[in-house]
């Protein structure tokens, strides 16, 4: 019955109500949107292509199935325009180099469908997964026992740098010599695929002896009180740090599932139990 306005006869011949003259109607809302909706019309009656199909049913199906199609192509003019953007053809150099990387460390294959080294680096959450996988296909770990495993791991969980000399076993100081080779390794690779790395550099960044006498003597079942008079890093840092390296553990032992390796999927859950205990591990309002 309002629809149309005054004066105008509606579609079946009824004369259009005025609701505020005809209906009495006084609220303010409602009559500011009924006046809306009048402009509305008459702005579709200034349209020509949009002037006859108010009344032609068939017209008007076939406008707004017009104005569906067209509302469509500019939300796709907009998501490309999107995907277009310098920010966005900046990232796809990168992508293309980190693919060659990974194709070359045999990660992916040249289809980019995921191998083993690719599964076993999925595992992987805590710290660089590259540097792990290689360590784990190296077969570096099986060659410590649980508390040099534990320190070893622990120079890719900690990440601020320390003057701190660590004591550590001949075995352990062999295996930190091979982790240093293999991160130049991958670095090399990344270099010669266009990366802006420096392979000693990298090395660097992702290696950090700091906290891996502590990390070993907290295996081996010192007390607390005991590792914190081994170093000057704050006890919220070791407390972190452990925190960190129990999950690293975790998911190396996920990856030695995968692989089908028991030997170091036993050694790795050994080593998640034996650092888990004490204060590191109590009950906290603050984390839970």
């Amino acid at each position: 019955i309002l629809y149309g306005g005054e004066g105008r006869e509606y579609m079946a011949g009824l004369a259009a109500l005025n609701p505020q003259k005809d209906m009495r109607i006084k609220d303010f809302e409602f009559i500011e949107s009924f006046r809306h909706r009048l402009d509305m019309e008459e702005q579709l009656k200034s349209t020509a292509t949009c002037a006859v199909c108010l009344c032609d049913p068939e017209k008007r199906k076939t406008n707004l199935e017009a104005a569906r199609a067209a509302g469509a192509l500019e939300k796709r003019i907009s998501r490309l325009r999107a995907a277009l953007s310098d920010d966005r053809i900046s990232l796809l150099g990168e992508l293309e180099q980190r693919t060659n990387v990974l194709k070359a460390l045999d990660y992916i294959a040249e289809d980019k469908s995921v191998l083993l080294k690719g599964r076993v680096a999925c595992e992987i959450n805590t710290c660089d997964c590259l540097i792990v996988t290689e360590l784990i296909f190296e077969n570096v770990l099986d060659e410590l026992d649980g508390p040099e495993a534990v320190a070893l791991l622990s120079t890719l969980v900690y990440q601020r740098r320390s003057d701190d000399d660590p004591q550590l076993t001949p075995e352990l100081d062999k295996a930190l010599t091979r982790l240093n080779k293999i991160t130049r390794a991958i670095g090399n690779v990344q270099l010669k695929y266009g990366m802006d790395v420096s392979p000693d550099q990298y090395a660097r960044d992702q290696i950090h002896t700091g906290l891996a006498q502590v990390a070993y003597e907290w295996a081996a079942g010192t007390k607390f009180y005991q590792i914190c008079e081994m170093t000057d890093i704050p006890e919220g840092s070791i407390v972190r740090c452990i925190l960190r390296l129990h999950e690293t553990l975790k998911d190396v032992r996920n990856a030695a599932r995968v692989i089908g390796d028991p030997k170091l999927y036993q050694k790795m859950e050994a080593c998640a139990e034996i650092i888990k205990r004490d204060i590191v591990f109590a009950a906290s309002l603050y984390v839970s």
